[in-house]
């Protein structure tokens, strides 16, 4: 499965979270993730990728169900 987010160098010492679907910046409770540090923008793309999967996988019929 593609992972929706990825790190983005900002080329200034800072870090942005970006939406691979969109090319946006990802938003988490409405403010754009950029101008973070290294970690915490690794630690949020982590993340985010964890909830997208989460959300997709909720989409999708359990393995083993009725044919």
């Amino acid at each position: 499965m593609t992972q929706r987010y990825e790190l983005h160098d900002d080329s200034n010492g800072l870090w942005s979270v970006i939406d691979r679907f969109t090319g946006w910046p990802a938003r988490w409770q409405g403010i754009p993730q950029t101008g973070l540090d290294y970690f915490d923008a690794d630690d949020l793309t982590d993340l985010l990728n964890l909830l997208d999967e989460r959300r997709r996988a909720k989409g999708k019929p359990e393995s083993g169900g009725l044919k």
